[in-house]
């Protein structure tokens, strides 16, 4: 099982899952951005139904301390172990007779069914040692913008801001405009309401690189936007692209190398970049960002980059950019 989506479906779980208390806690430690997997949120108010079904478990060995900071994890936690999936659902049937019409479209799926009458399918503490077993946290990557839109999907939609951060990025290649227009089709209802691109000035119009006198303009930079994004951007979202001046050699400061997508919730690096066609063999891993990591991305690229013009206070060993210049694109509501 990789953080791939045509994989993320191979592990269903029924909201009334959880027979104890530990069978949360052991799901909250297997899904989510930091495992880069998902479970299906099917049906849409599956994360309200199992809060309903955890309340009425019953608790009278666990302290309150406990019980409470374990429903404050919940709050936080749940909804982020989820994808939105566009399945029919009968409210006329139960959960496992909905699920059985769908197997087809899930191959080889995990189903975690009914915590007291999980039959046809498997309970949660049968499975899940093998859901333990099944887990990656890097995965080959061929290149293809369908397949970067599809493994950021899920911290995608579960954000109300996403950033993608490349030092290569071109606002203006096909390649590019190709996977925003995935995005923001993506985002249309949800509720991520602004896509970020960070990269660097000399990325802009395929301009020669070494030479900045050759570099597109910042006024040639907000009319292309515009020009090209202002009318494909969805009611109420926005586009923000930053372009970030590094720190001078031997100077402290930002250098940007890796690529990565990212949201307050998670991360995934990109060791290479997307383009339009496969590659028949894959350059690169993409990798699920760890909890601490993410921690420092979050300082350096939201804090540091795309928060620039707010001058939030600097933490000390975190290299910030020297300067951002960044460009706002509304959608025309």
């Amino acid at each position: 099982m990789t953080s791939l989506i045509s994989d993320l479906n191979r592990v269903v779980v029924s909201p009334n899952f959880p027979l104890e208390w530990r069978d949360v806690d052991d799901f909250l430690g297997e899904f989510g951005p930091f495992n880069g997997r998902y479970v299906p949120r099917y049906p849409n108010d599956w994360v309200e139904k199992l809060r309903h079904h955890v309340a009425d478990i019953d608790s009278q060995k666990l302290p309150p301390l406990e019980r409470a900071a374990l429903f404050e994890r919940l709050r936080r936690e749940l909804a982020l172990c989820t994808t939105p999936v566009s399945w029919v659902w009968d409210d006329s049937k139960s959960w496992g007779s909905n699920v059985q019409t769908v197997l087809n479209a899930i191959r080889e799926a995990k189903v975690v069914g009914d915590a007291l009458d999980p039959s046809p399918f498997e309970n949660w503490s049968r499975l899940a040692a093998d859901i333990k077993r099944s887990r990656f946290r890097s995965w080959a990557f061929h290149g293809l913008v369908s397949e970067y839109a599809h493994q950021c999907s899920p911290l995608l939609l579960n954000s109300p801001a996403a950033y993608m951060i490349d030092p290569f990025l071109d606002p203006f290649a096909e390649a590019c405009e190709n996977l925003l227009l995935c995005f923001f089709d993506l985002i249309k209802g949800s509720k991520c309401y602004r896509v970020d691109l960070i990269t660097r000035q000399s990325a802009c119009g395929g301009r020669e690189r070494s030479e900045p006198k050759t570099w597109m303009k910042e006024s040639e930079i907000q009319d292309s936007l515009n020009r090209i994004y202002r009318q494909r951007v969805p009611k109420d979202r926005s586009l923000l692209v930053h372009l970030v001046q590094e720190a001078p050699p031997h100077q402290e400061g930002l250098l940007m190398h890796d690529r990565f997508f990212m949201t307050m919730h998670g991360a995934i690096n990109f060791g290479q970049g997307f383009m339009k066609v496969s590659q028949k063999q894959p350059m690169q891993n993409a990798f699920v960002v760890d909890k601490d990591h993410h921690a420092i991305l979050k300082e350096m690229y939201i804090n540091g980059v795309a928060r620039f013009s707010e001058k939030l206070p600097k933490k000390t060993n975190t290299p910030y950019p020297k300067y951002v210049s960044t460009f706002v694109v509304n959608a025309i509501n």
